[in-house]
């Protein structure tokens, strides 16, 4: 993941005029923005560009963002970016099935702008965080296998007998 300024978010909501309105306040808070205006189309962008966070629209006219989001949860290269859902409508109106498809978070429109960015820069702080703990376990995991192999490499090259010891001619 990059630096959480920097990261890529995909908006995605069948209404241009909210599309317009979410990549502006994103792009001059410093975020790198993709847009999709609906669920099939967002689902190949997300493949393809692979975004830090995606906002979705939960109603949309070609496929529900909950459709999208369970999509989403399906492929290898999208089941682990973050979503964010966005909705006009009373969300307890789909509370139980949002909460069973396991969403990261919920706005309803209109979005306040300031707590739409307190949230981003969190959930992406928390997937930086993530990230850096897998990359830990796995240098751990790798740590163990050396050990277990006697300790005789290194991931720099073989271990050397002696800290002093010279090169054999």
């Amino acid at each position: 993941m990059t630096d959480v300024k920097q990261s890529r978010i995909l908006v995605v909501d069948d209404n241009p005029n909210i599309v317009l309105m979410l990549a502006g306040l994103l792009e001059s808070n410093g975020f790198r923005v993709l847009t999709a205006a609906g669920g099939e189309t967002a689902i190949d962008c997300a493949v393809t560009e692979q975004p830090d966070l995606i906002l979705l629209d939960i109603r949309m006219p070609d496929l529900d963002g909950t459709i999208v989001f369970s999509t989403f949860r399906q492929i290898s290269q999208t089941c682990r970016i973050p979503v964010i859902f966005l909705t006009g409508y009373d969300p307890s109106e789909r509370h139980e099935r949002i909460m069973e498809i396991g969403f990261c978070d919920l706005l309803r429109k209109p979005i306040d702008p300031i707590e739409l960015l307190v949230r981003i820069r969190a959930m992406l702080q928390t997937c930086h965080i993530e990230d850096k703990d897998e990359h830990r376990k796995q240098y751990i995991e790798a740590m163990k296998v050396l050990r277990t192999q006697g300790g005789r490499s290194t991931p720099h090259g073989p271990k050397p007998d002696r800290l002093d010891s010279q090169p054999s001619d």
